[in-house]
């Protein structure tokens, strides 16, 4: 009987509180709190290459050099000409910075780049038992190139081509007693083109691979103070070289997913 009456006292209690709240004759406001979302679902479009960016390059560099010198009897048989080809390898390094922009997989841009040569390079002959040496030194190496490639998420394979520039020295040294010596300094130029790979490790950071053939076109180079003088001199530069790169900006754009 006790239990029977404190259940009836319950359900008094309760209709009593449903009418003192309909007592105006409107309900009491239901108040809804939204719960925050437990998880936000973003979709990732790819790294971004557009930007731009400025690093660092080393590895090696391969020189080869061909003058003809008239006079001094070593007749080439392709020419006719009296002929000095040598070659050396060298180490290169140098700064680059660019900036490029990217459609869909398509990545184009600009890029300067310097870079430093230890690639000297002599020969040594003995001409009618006079002692003959010419030396040839490639310095200072400036490319402006145009770059086009495709990327596949943070890999990008590229082509690249433009305009080389560098220092370029002749020396001409023959006999010993006294010596006659003779030397040629300029500025020259010519084109460059080449291919590379980059991999995206970090949202700033990049690391790649890059080949580089380069044409210096050189006119005729007198040996000054001598009346030597270099018809036709050319210099073939290739190199192999490691880059690491940092790209200014921010991460790539995170949008919500649908």
């Amino acid at each position: 009987m006790k239990a029977l009456r404190l259940l009836a006292w319950g359900l008094v209690i309760l209709a009593g509180g449903t009418l003192v709240a309909r007592a105006d004759g409107r309900p009491e406001p239901v108040v809804y709190t939204p719960k925050p979302p437990i998880c936000c679902e973003v979709a990732y479009y790819g790294y971004d290459w557009g930007g731009y960016y400025a690093g660092a390059h080393a590895g090696v560099a391969f020189t080869q050099t061909e003058l003809t010198i008239p006079g001094l009897g070593i007749v080439a048989v392709e020419t006719g000409a009296d002929l000095i080809e040598h070659t050396a390898t060298g180490f290169a390094g140098g700064v680059h910075i660019g900036w490029q922009k990217q459609w869909a997989n398509i990545v184009a841009g600009v890029e300067v780049s310097y870079t430093a040569l230890d690639a000297d390079v002599s020969s040594h002959i003995t001409l009618f038992s006079t002692p003959l040496s010419v030396s040839t030194e490639v310095s200072n190496l400036v490319l402006v190139v145009g770059r086009l490639g495709y990327a596949q998420d943070n890999m990008l394979g590229y082509v690249k081509a433009g305009y080389a520039s560098a220092d370029v020295d002749f020396t001409f040294r023959a006999g010993t007693a006294p010596p006659v010596a003779g030397s040629s300094s300029d500025r020259e130029h010519g084109w460059t083109a080449g291919v590379g790979f980059e991999y995206a490790i970090r949202e700033n950071l990049i690391l790649g691979v890059e080949y580089n053939y380069v044409r210096l076109i050189i006119d005729d180079r007198a040996f000054a103070p001598t009346a030597a003088v270099a018809d036709n001199p050319g210099v073939d530069l290739q190199s192999i070289l490691a880059r690491v790169t940092f790209k200014f900006g921010g991460r790539p754009a995170l949008v919500p997913a649908k």
